[in-house]
């Protein structure tokens, strides 16, 4: 037997019943037939097998031969995978496929079209394997929203806009307002998704006494209409075109002394626009989970085949910790799942190829807008030490890693990414009363 059967058969029947239990399971898994593999590289004729039949699932030791797609990787590979303390980026297969891929000894073998058809069903497996593995409770309920969270009032308000915009044309802008404190934060939204990420934080009252919030849906985003010059088909963010927008909103708003902050391609573009300050009127940048430049080299998101809206939120939500709560990870999935054909594409067209801020980032007058990072230590997408190679090339900028977080800290974790928010508020603030 090979090491990874040593390891689970002794938990095949907890497995099951952990999986079998999981509305997530039963509800993706019905009226599916399929089955798949779990293969350790040190004895790959053999491997445990999953079963899926129409909402249930079983495990044995059979050989390969009998499945359609396997996942596999090296012993120690996933020794890594189901340990007690994970590090990235053993939290996910995606992110084993991703970091570590075919060369190192992570790939998936067989169909890939199966593979991705049902990406969802094998990673409930592992999720479920892993707490099987570590005697945790059974999970039969969905996850509910922490008490905070259900509001009797609701304090972010919505509304609409017209802009005029060079890089779409005319196109209807959706934003949310909320706060009503001295700084101005401007937040913005991941690659693929839009302005509801900020709804916890927005709702937050230390924040709301604090700042006045905006967060914006870009074109063809969420709320927001496309735009006349965008095609559904065509649609490719660039540096030019995203800074326009943010200015746009910027001025329409009569927004002063802006503080921009987001995440993955929005901390890309804090950085851009930090670049860009004085020109936008930004005032202050929060990036997170950002870099100077991230090449593209990642498989994963060259997995095609299947249905976009099931494929992408499986693909991104790996990059979330294994520790956020799993009410905030639902509703980033569900994010990802109800946007646009094409967008999320389109998005990381500017995340790995459109962003270079390589011998620019060096230019950031960070006595007119301080520059605060944060990178969650889960990221695997932007890791820590690209995050912080970047910080030190610019003269008075700040950066620092966030224990226990991912590459969605602002959304995945609200009340643990609050202290590391207030810092780089605090920081802000102090840096311009001094200048």
């Amino acid at each position: 037997m090979s090491q990874l059967q040593d390891l689970l058969s002794p938990h095949f029947s907890a497995i099951e019943d952990h999986v079998n239990a999981n509305l997530d399971f039963r509800a993706s898994s019905a009226n599916v037939q399929c089955t798949f593999a779990l293969i350790s590289s040190d004895r790959t004729e053999e491997a445990v097998i999953v079963s899926i039949n129409n909402g249930r699932a079983a495990l044995s030791s059979e050989p390969v031969t009998k499945t359609t797609f396997g996942l596999q990787a090296k012993p120690e590979q996933w020794e890594a995978f189901f340990a007690t303390k994970l590090i990235r980026p053993f939290q996910s297969f995606w992110g084993m496929l991703r970091v570590i891929g075919k060369d190192g000894g992570v790939e998936v073998t067989g169909d890939q079209l199966e593979f991705g058809e049902n990406a969802r069903i094998w990673r409930i497996v592992l999720d479920r394997a892993r707490d099987a593995v570590h005697g945790k409770p059974v999970l039969s309920a969905l996850a509910d929203p922490p008490e905070d969270e259900v509001l009797e009032e609701d304090a972010v308000v919505g509304k609409y806009v017209w802009l005029d915009l060079k890089s779409c044309g005319k196109v209807k802008i959706f934003y949310e307002t909320s706060g009503t404190g001295k700084q101005t934060l401007l937040f913005l939204h991941t690659a693929g998704s839009d302005s509801r990420q900020y709804h916890s934080l927005m709702n937050n009252r230390e924040m709301q006494e604090r700042c006045l919030m905006i967060a914006f849906d870009l074109p063809a985003h969420g709320r927001s209409s496309l735009g006349s010059k965008q095609s559904p088909q065509g649609y490719a963010l660039d540096e030019e075109g995203y800074l326009e927008v943010i200015g746009a909103v910027i001025q329409r708003l009569e927004l002063r002394d802006t503080i921009v902050c987001g995440a993955s391609m929005a901390g890309h573009v804090c950085l851009a626009a930090a670049i860009q300050a004085r020109k936008l009127g930004i005032r202050g940048s929060i990036p997170c989970e950002g870099c100077e430049h991230l090449p593209f080299t990642q498989p994963i998101y060259e997995i095609g085949g299947a249905d976009t809206s099931l494929l992408d939120p499986e693909r991104v939500c790996g990059m979330c910790s294994p520790t956020s709560p799993e009410y905030y990870k639902r509703q980033i999935w569900w994010h990802y799942s109800s946007q646009g054909y094409g967008v999320f594409g389109g998005d990381l067209k500017f995340y790995f190829r459109g962003w270079d801020g390589r011998g620019r980032v060096e230019k950031i007058e960070t006595e007119y807008c301080p520059v605060y990072m944060l990178t969650g230590e889960y990221d695997y997408s932007c890791t820590v030490e690209a995050s912080k190679k970047t910080a030190e090339k610019i003269s008075g900028a700040k950066f620092e890693a966030m224990e226990g977080l991912g590459h969605f800290p602002l959304t995945e974790s609200p009340k643990q990414v609050l202290p590391y928010l207030m810092r780089a508020l605090d920081h802000i603030e102090q840096t311009r009363r001094d200048e």
